[in-house]
């Protein structure tokens, strides 16, 4: 790979630059255990309490293949050490067993998991854990484990799988009911998880998909790769093409445009259909690093833009508030300011004369590179809605929208730096003696390892994660541009609340299925706009980080159950006790992405950065 560079120094990331390779097969997991557990509650003061194992059941699943036939061997057990007996029983040479549970964290931790591996010899091989997606991989000299969570592929609701796959969620009241009744409740909850992964597998094998891989992003990288993958994608290493490229990597467009209760007229809440496929099938996408330049001129990059795909740091002056600025937030500012763009929003601050200076751009080949994927997993999406098979067309969902977030990852990179075989597991904060430094050490399995930094993953390309989310954000502009300013009152990624006029203005977008049209999901005379992801739109009350179980102290102030992560507990330095606690959240309601006005119109705030 050739890169060049005018005036501008070069170095590079800790990777080797590579081209991206495809996949070759459909290999999938024939060794799977599918576990929940059910605890007794211990007290330990008003707020919380720890969990100490009650039963449990346990469901091992060998898939058929060559002269094996289909196995499903239940087990039902009441002891930590139980379950651990039949896990290892179920384990062989040269064979990976997967285990998989819905909230891992808790589950592992009831079973004491940590505790069992480091008995039986085992060492770690990779660990991840990230929101809801937690990953445990495993081995001893002969034999190899990996621990995933369900949600790594479905966040979403047991309950909610039971209905997608047509088995009802057995639901009981955990302080009255009887242990036979808990036991039947456990069961059918693994029993779903069971069903729902082989109906998962044939998915994947029936349609040709591609190999089943730990997380759901990671599976639809797979898909893409094995059947999508035609244009030559090139993974480069250049640091400050890189840094702009994290620079102009921002998300969706969540902004308020009026708060408050909105009256004597109704209000609609409009969604995009498939608003990230439909950007990424219809739009050109980096595919290859070519040349970094610094100061030059506005006519030299628009240039670049016939031809090119491009990053850029460039001085902005607008009285259009359409171009994302972080700044603490993202925010959609007006004035002039510094910022790092994409090409179509490059393209459209060139149609309307906004760019004034460039710093410092990165040009790359592009190519319609997605194309081929969202047809396939559209068309097929479509197929399975009109056929009344919710499951498969769910599935679809999930695998169009989980692409392009893969070459926007990032990860922790770990080294291991000694034995302890006599160090607790746990995780550790070291401050050296200035106090700007601070070390992250974890001690695992008998194993001691240093976090050496934060970094691109193998495989990264943030460019083509940058493009795709300014691609949707100037889509959505484009709709609101269409309603009308004053028709609609706040936005989400994907989606609209307007009122009548505004809905009268996307006529001509309404299409309940169509690919990029917008369908009407609710109408309401009752619409309460209180903050970012914080509303009430008829009998929908959203109030984003607020569990449903909540206890409202007073307006704005509740308090909700506090379930640890893996982090946490290994942070606690008791990483096989499970306490839930409990915290009081605050909800600060001031508007920090605009300006208020006194009747509840929000303006955007004006920016007057240097030349």
């Amino acid at each position: 790979m050739v890169c060049r560079s005018q005036g501008y120094g070069m170095s590079s990331i800790n990777r080797k630059p590579h081209i991206l390779k495809s996949e070759k097969t459909m290999a999938m997991p024939r060794h799977i255990i599918f576990f929940d557990t059910e605890t007794y509650q211990e007290t330990i003061d008003k707020y919380s309490t720890r969990q100490r194992l009650r039963l449990g059941w346990a469901c091992y699943y060998r898939r058929p293949y060559g002269r094996h036939s289909a196995k499903a061997d239940w087990f039902y057990f009441d002891t930590h050490i139980a379950f651990w007996r039949f896990v290892f029983e179920h384990t062989a040479p040269k064979l990976k067993l997967w285990v998989i549970a819905r909230n891992l964290t808790f589950d592992f931790t009831v079973v004491k998991g940590w505790r069992h591996l480091r008995k039986a010899g085992h060492k770690l091989k990779f660990f991840h854990n990230q929101g809801t997606c937690n990953i445990i991989s495993v081995r001893n000299k002969s034999k190899a484990l990996v621990f995933l969570d369900s949600m790594n592929w479905f966040v979403e609701s047991l309950e909610k799988t039971g209905e997608r796959i047509g088995i009802k969620r057995i639901a009981v009241d955990y302080k009255t009911c009887s242990k036979s009744e808990l036991s039947a409740a456990c069961k059918n909850h693994v029993l779903i998880e069971l069903e729902n992964f082989k109906l998962f597998i044939r998915f994947l094998e029936g349609n040709k998909v591609a190999r089943l891989c730990y997380t759901r992003g990671s599976t639809a990288m797979a898909a893409f790769l094995l059947s999508h993958y035609t244009t030559k994608i090139y993974i480069h290493n250049n640091k400050q093409a890189i840094d702009l490229e994290r620079e102009s990597y921002k998300g969706g467009r969540v902004e308020c445009f009026y708060l408050g209760d909105i009256k004597n007229e109704n209000t609609y809440l409009l969604d995009v259909n498939s608003l990230y496929p439909f950007v990424m099938r219809n739009n050109p996408y980096p595919v290859k690093y070519k040349q970094i330049k610094r100061n030059i001129t506005p006519k030299s990059l628009l240039a670049s833009l016939y031809s090119k795909a491009v990053v850029a740091k460039v001085l902005i002056e607008t009285d259009l508030p359409v171009y994302a600025v972080r700044r603490g937030r993202c925010m959609f500012p007006v004035g002039r300011f510094w910022v790092t763009l994409c090409t179509p929003e490059l393209k459209y601050a060139f149609a309307h004369n906004h760019i004034k200076q460039v710093d410092v751009c990165v040009l790359y080949e592009q190519e319609n590179i997605f194309r081929s994927y969202v047809d396939k997993f559209y068309a097929l999406r479509m197929d399975f809605k009109s056929a009344g098979v919710d499951e498969y067309e769910e599935l679809c969902k999930k695998m169009l929208n989980s692409l392009y977030g893969k070459f926007g990852q990032k990860g922790e990179n770990w080294s291991k730096i000694g034995d302890c075989p006599n160090e607790p597991d746990r995780e550790e904060l070291v401050f050296n003696m200035d106090g700007r430094r601070v070390t992250k050490l974890r001690y695992l399995l008998g194993e001691l390892f240093i976090m050496t930094g934060h970094g691109e993953s193998f495989d990264s390309f943030p460019a083509i994660a940058a493009h795709v989310t300014a691609y949707a954000r100037m889509y959505l502009w484009s709709l609101m541009q269409q309603a009308g300013y004053g028709n609609y009152f706040y936005c989400d990624t994907d989606s609209l609340i307007v009122n009548e006029a505004g809905l009268w203005t996307l006529n001509q977008w309404l299409h309940a299925t169509k690919l990029g049209y917008v369908k009407q999901c609710e109408k309401t005379q009752r619409c309460i706009i209180r903050g970012l992801k914080d509303y009430t739109l008829g009998h929908k009350n959203v109030v984003k980080g607020i569990r449903k179980n909540a206890t409202q102290i007073t307006d704005g102030v509740f308090r909700q159950e506090q379930w640890p992560s893996f982090r946490g507990l290994l942070r606690s330095g008791e990483p096989d006790t499970y306490t839930v606690g409990s915290t009081v959240k605050h909800l600060n309601r001031e508007y920090t992405k605009g300006e208020v006005n006194p009747d509840g119109v929000v303006v955007p705030f004006v920016f007057a950065d240097d030349y």
